[in-house]
């Protein structure tokens, strides 16, 4: 996506500020609803494999796989998404990945009903996660682009706020509802209504993409030997941003996990999903009250309390509390991880090139899945000990204190620093 229709930055900066729209009046409703409805599919897709697999008799550990293949078909894709949408626009990427992971949902349900080869499930796994649209990514652009055009920068704060709080909404609603429809319907039938919810809900953005085509900006075609025209993304000042992505998913994968091995080591499992959704709504208020505060302080000091936040409450859960120990402790690793991300975000926004927003979204949604995945992974691996589960969480603050220092180190002085 481009910034045809998008002045400068430098423009934006120079108009006379009008009074703030609210989101609904600068967006529009449609855009609002439909960009929430259509994250939710892909924020099912891995508790709803993973049970699949399981439920079908082909194991947890297989269905473990299943989620870790997701997880890096996501890595690989998004950032050739978000490439892809500021190439050719928005309309075109959405319509044709949620195509392909319909196509790639249903070649799951082919495999395991055939008894094929365990390749085969873990390459569809794969193609579903590499297919995912990245609906929050483009509608961070959106908002970016948006607020460019207007020259609105406190649009893009309140924004990017609301973003991260809908994501979070999303990573509890999204896992609830999987875990209900397998439990309800049986697996077979639970994988046919999450494509059924992958294309409606997907299908709908795309819709709303379809009616809001004209406003989009356009790509206009590079001048030859032009390389420095905002059409190549320079990764340095994204380094900070994408280590402040890195620890939230690193902070969420392990205390996800974590509370999995304590909770299964108690016998009371149920608890695991309520005590773990406690540090998502501790995120969506984080952000939602940041995106109301004009100031408090620069973004480095924000990341640094954030990351201490992260620090705070991993330490806290390492010391193995009871269920409302351990929900208070989720709470302010959540806080401090929407600090996190929140920032992250505004930074990556305000360095990134006018034509390589969505790009640059998608990076940093790229780190968060893989900070997750790596989590994950070493709280597994550390599980043996209950209290050490945690410590790649607390580990995930350090990196969030480092990335506050990077900010403050290698980012560019701003009137927005502090926006």
């Amino acid at each position: 996506m481009t910034s045809q229709l998008a002045p400068s930055r430098a423009e934006s900066l120079t108009r006379a500020p009008s009074a703030p729209l609210s989101l609904p009046a600068a967006g529009g409703l449609p855009f609002l609803v439909t960009a929430l409805v259509g994250r939710i599919p892909s924020s099912m897709i891995q508790l709803g494999l993973l049970m699949f697999v399981a439920s079908s008799g082909l194991g947890v550990g297989l269905g473990g796989a299943a989620v870790a293949a997701v997880g890096i078909g996501t890595a690989v894709g998004a950032p050739l998404v978000g490439r892809s949408v500021d190439r050719w626009g928005p309309l075109p990427v959405v319509a044709v990945a949620t195509a392909v992971q319909v196509a790639g949902l249903l070649a799951v349900l082919a495999v395991t009903s055939r008894d094929a080869d365990t390749w085969a499930l873990l390459l569809c796994a794969a193609v579903v996660g590499a297919a995912n649209p990245q609906v929050g990514s483009i509608a961070r652009s959106r908002w970016s682009h948006l607020a460019r055009r207007d020259g609105r920068l406190d649009l893009v704060r309140r924004a990017l706020g609301y973003e991260v709080a809908a994501d979070e909404l999303g990573f509890v609603v999204g896992p609830v509802a999987a875990g209900l429809l397998v439990a309800l319907l049986g697996p077979v039938p639970a994988l046919w209504v999450l494509v059924g919810f992958a294309v409606v809900g997907q299908g709908a953005f795309a819709a709303y993409l379809w009616t809001d085509r004209a406003t989009w900006p356009r790509r206009t075609a590079p001048v030859a030997g032009a390389h420095h025209d905002g059409t190549r993304l320079d990764l340095r000042p994204l380094v900070a941003p994408m280590l402040a992505a890195l620890a939230v998913g690193a902070a969420f994968g392990s205390t996800q996990t974590g509370l999995t091995a304590v909770n299964a080591a108690r016998g009371t499992e149920e608890l695991t999903g309520v005590v773990y959704a406690c540090a998502g709504i501790g995120s969506a208020i984080a952000s939602l009250v940041l995106s109301r505060l004009v100031r408090l302080g620069s973004l480095a000091v924000r990341v640094a309390l954030g990351g201490v936040a992260v620090l705070v409450g991993a330490v806290g859960l390492a010391t193995l509390p009871g269920a409302w120990g351990a929900a208070a402790c989720a709470l302010v690793l959540g806080v401090g991880a929407g600090t996190l991300l929140v920032s992250g975000y505004a930074r990556a926004e305000r360095v990134a090139p006018p034509r390589l927003v969505a790009s640059t979204m998608a990076l940093l949604a790229t780190a968060l899945v893989l900070g997750v995945s790596a989590g994950a992974a070493a709280s597994g691996a550390l599980a043996g000990s209950l209290a050490h589960a945690f410590w790649p969480a607390a580990l995930a603050g350090v990196l969030g204190i480092c990335a506050a220092a990077g900010l403050r180190t290698g980012g560019r002085a701003s009137v927005s620093d502090t926006r």
